[in-house]
């Protein structure tokens, strides 16, 4: 087991019980993405920056996703377009095709 430092010594009943108190991961994820779409409520913004203090984690979740949202901010309509329209190319539905078809002969 690695050496803790005395921070963290001290921190770690704190973050703890914050985990314990406060809302779960699970609902914190929904409050990050709720707050890239619209503005919190006081009471959100509370149990999310509370439940951020204690959990490294969801503050990377939270620093990624407004990483992706301010990325899809600067694309253009295009970009979005093709990103969203859900079509391969020619080169990998034959990939696929092939994967797919040498699975088949696996099992038979």
């Amino acid at each position: 087991m690695s050496k803790l430092t005395v921070i963290q010594k001290i921190t770690r009943p704190f973050r703890r019980a914050i985990l314990r108190v406060f809302p779960s991961c699970k609902e914190i994820v929904h409050l990050i993405s709720a707050s890239l779409d619209r503005p919190l409520t006081m009471r959100e913004k509370f149990l999310m920056k509370m439940h951020l203090l204690a959990c490294k984690p969801c503050v990377r979740y939270l620093d990624q996703s407004k990483f992706l949202s301010q990325a899809v901010k600067q694309m253009s309509e295009k970009e979005k377009d093709s990103l969203l329209s859900g079509s391969l190319s020619d080169e990998s539905r034959e990939r696929i095709k092939n994967s797919l078809k040498s699975l088949v002969m696996v099992f038979y």
